[in-house]
């Protein structure tokens, strides 16, 4: 009874830490804006001034999004912490999935994506393939997927590399596009339509096309060191005759942005 109550601390810890992190994600998505308007006035009128504003914004977004990783890295750390003293309990296997989340939107993508996929499996094995825990943390790997294949676009990696993480982010979202009644939920179904559609845009844009487009609210602007490599466990998408269970709740666009 000592070592749940200590959990159940740590657990309130980390959930005060996770909306910490998330306050700091909305300036950092905030902060690049300013500086994809600061280099649209420098391309409108290239002077001295202008190219100072950019250099200014540009210094902010990244204190931003480095204040804005670290501290999902922290509620990553407290989730882990939770998880250990709750081993083997129900509990666990939800904290599982909340410190992947948390991983990725720190940078670290591809260890996200580890836990990710660990929680889904877990339900499956279970029998919960159409539970709650299991149709979020599949939502959370379809755009943890598309942040990462992102990503690595940016960092100039092989297109055999981010396009097998990128085919497991659209394959994701079909699937769950496919699941979702047009009828009963037709706003969620559109909208996860529309991000396979966009996982399609990001593997067909040219990577120049890539600068100066905002990334998702929730992607973190890089990777950390530390994170996985990807390419050798990037996850994988739906098995053949997999079914989430309509009207969950938690599933949402992957946010404005794009």
């Amino acid at each position: 009874m000592l070592k749940r109550d200590i959990a159940v601390d740590r657990f309130e810890v980390a959930v005060r830490e996770d909306a910490a992190a998330n306050k700091l994600q909305e300036i950092a998505y905030e902060a690049q804006f300013k500086t994809i308007d600061a280099r649209q006035q420098l391309l409108i009128d290239e002077n001295e001034a202008n190219r100072m504003q950019v250099e200014i914004a540009s210094q902010e977004e990244q204190k931003a999004y480095t204040a804005a990783s670290d501290a999902w890295k922290v509620a990553a750390d407290r989730f882990q912490e939770a998880a250990t003293l709750l081993d083997g309990s129900t509990q666990a296997k939800q904290v599982k999935w909340l410190r992947g989340r948390a991983l990725v939107r720190s940078g670290e993508v591809f260890n996200g994506i580890e836990e990710l996929q660990s929680a889904l499996n877990e339900a499956e094995q279970e029998g919960q393939s159409d539970s709650k825990l299991a149709t979020v943390a599949r939502e959370e790997l379809a755009a943890a997927h598309y942040y990462g294949a992102r990503l690595l676009r940016e960092e100039g990696r092989a297109s055999e590399l981010w396009r097998q993480v990128s085919e497991t982010s659209r394959q994701q979202y079909r699937f769950l596009a496919e699941q979702t009644s047009k009828d009963l939920q037709p706003q969620l179904a559109s909208n996860l339509q529309r991000n396979v559609e966009r996982v399609l845009d990001l593997e067909q844009s040219d990577r120049s096309e890539l600068i100066g487009r905002p990334i998702p609210k929730d992607s973190p602007r890089g990777r950390r060191p530390g994170d996985g490599e990807p390419g050798k466990r990037p996850g994988r998408g739906p098995r053949t005759g997999e079914r989430p269970g309509n009207g969950a709740s938690g599933m949402l666009e992957i946010g404005p942005g794009w």
